[in-house]
């Protein structure tokens, strides 16, 4: 089982690798985006640095076991997997389902979050892009967070407080 955690560890390192290139080359190039659109790419560079975080110590948890404590995996997992969620949404609704070699401003307002630097059919592409990867990331996190769950009731976390069966004397 090892294994598997290492493996879904370096497919959300590489994602995220991903991620911070894509995300950071739109923050990088924007020159007049709206407060909505840089609202929505900010966060997703949040989410980014956040499951950069939880990735790192997922990673060293599968390498180092001494430091794979159960419900800390667990709390990662699910922070990052909710956070990754959201944003996933995010870029999803205020994208939408475009063409981004053929945008023009009078199809889409102002505020649109692909209108905002000098050339807008690059930033929608990067933010589509974007998109498609924290959806695979959020795939990534959610099989991480699910193996958290089992790690966690493998070791007896449980929400149940009774004695086990062998604490039971007849």
């Amino acid at each position: 089982m090892e294994i598997i955690h290492f493996i879904l560890r370096a497919l959300q390192l590489i994602f995220l690798i991903i991620l911070t290139g894509l995300i950071g080359n739109v923050i990088a190039l924007d020159v007049a985006a709206s407060t909505t659109a840089r609202a929505a790419i900010n966060f997703t560079m949040f989410v980014i640095a956040l499951s950069w975080l939880a990735a790192l110590f997922g990673l060293a948890a599968a390498v180092f076991q001494s430091i794979a404590v159960p419900l800390v995996m667990l709390i990662f997992d699910a922070a990052a997997t909710l956070f990754t969620v959201i944003a996933g949404i995010v870029l999803a609704a205020k994208l939408g389902a475009v063409d981004c070699g053929n945008i023009a401003d009078d199809h889409y307002g102002r505020s649109w979050i692909a209108y905002g630097s000098a050339d807008d059919a690059k930033r929608c592409r990067e933010i589509q892009a974007g998109t498609v990867f924290m959806w695979l990331l959020f795939a990534v996190f959610s099989a991480a967070l699910t193996m958290a769950i089992m790690s966690w009731r493998r070791t007896g976390g449980s929400v149940r407080s009774g004695p086990t069966m062998s604490q039971v004397v007849v």
